[in-house]
């Protein structure tokens, strides 16, 4: 929207670039995890399927899910990916009898339509899958490139970082490895994968900084808050005792009939006292709305950061942090053998 005439922008131009940059990146992660999510779902529907007829299933599905049709080839990737590892350890089943008439059918129907996941494959499962099942994960990946490789890269982030994924998050090196050795990730992909993810980790911790900082500021700003409160309510108990005072001091200053002077300069005196009471107490009623009002809009400012903090903190430790912590020793293996190459180059 154009500004009007004599209207000045809110940002200057490179903060308002740093806005859209931020927000398009949380706008392509929401949808890149709300992806995976759905991928996983799908995926434990497909347990019982033929892992030969995955890639005809995946390529369907993301012509009619609409959560995958943003990026179908990623999602065919990803879920050949999952479909891989559910393979490793399938759920049990359990045979179950249906009584007799219209509450048997349900309950028939109600454990179909029940979603049985199995027990979380170890490391050692999901790497004997993936080396099988090479050719299916090279057909989902012809003809995408680095694009289908760092879908998958991606993908297995997502499946390990997953309840699913459990048991396998501590070999994420030793799986990274496996779909090198087998050429579903090659050096140059993983490099730039691998770079995207500590420029997200540098995001994340800039974020969660900002954000602990700005906490700081509304949790001083609430204890200033409710310490004016305090004082104020303080203040307005002291004005009513005052007020009570003022009023029986008035009553029994009232003059009868015929009062000398001294009795009517007493009974001014104590109505003076008494206005003067009524005024305070009014004004300490009024304060403390104020403060109470500035306390409340320090509030509502407040928990929204701790909030945020919070859902900052459990990313951060659930997240690319922990995923990078367990892979890390694959790719400081990538870049010790790059530097033992250049060194037998020289």
């Amino acid at each position: 929207m154009p500004l009007r005439p004599g209207e000045e922008p809110k940002l200057a131009a490179d903060e308002e670039a740093a806005l859209l940059l931020k927000l398009r990146l949380e706008r392509e992660a929401k949808a890149a995890a709300l992806l995976q999510l759905e991928v996983q779902n799908l995926s434990a529907k497909m347990v019982e399927m033929d892992l030969a007829s995955v890639p005809a299933e995946a390529k369907r599905l993301c012509k009619t899910e609409k959560l995958l049709a943003p990026a179908p080839s990623d999602a065919q990737i990803a879920l050949m990916l999952n479909a891989i590892m559910r393979s490793c350890c399938p759920p049990v089943k359990e045979e179950k009898k249906g009584g007799g008439g219209k509450k048997g059918a349900n309950a028939v129907k109600a454990a179909t339509a029940k979603i049985a996941e199995g027990e979380p494959p170890p490391g050692a499962a999901v790497r004997k899958a993936l080396k099988a099942n090479k050719h299916l994960l090279t057909e989902v990946a012809k003809g995408k490139g680095a694009a289908g490789q760092l879908a998958l890269l991606n993908a297995l982030q997502a499946w390990v970082l997953s309840p699913q994924g459990a048991n396998a998050l501590a070999h994420s090196a030793k799986i990274i490895e496996v779909l090198y050795d087998i050429d579903q990730a090659e050096e140059g992909s993983l490099k730039a994968y691998w770079a995207a993810l500590d420029a997200q980790r540098a995001r994340e911790a800039a974020e969660l900084e900002a954000a602990e900082e700005k906490e700081k500021t509304t949790s001083a700003e609430v204890a200033q808050g409710e310490d004016a409160v305090k004082a104020a309510e303080k203040e307005k108990a002291d004005a009513a005792w005052y007020l009570k005072q003022a009023e029986q001091l008035a009553q029994a200053r009232r003059c009868g009939g015929n009062p000398n002077k001294d009795e009517e300069a007493a009974e001014k005196a104590a109505q003076q006292n008494l206005k003067k009471c009524i005024d305070f107490h009014t004004q300490t009623n009024k304060i403390l709305a104020a403060r109470s009002k500035d306390l409340v809009e320090a509030r509502a400012e407040d928990d929204p950061t701790k909030r945020l903090v919070a859902e900052l903190r459990h990313r951060r430790d659930v997240g690319v942090v922990l995923f990078m912590k367990h892979a890390t020793p694959f790719f400081e293996w990538l870049d010790d053998d790059d530097d033992d190459d250049d060194e037998a180059g020289s």
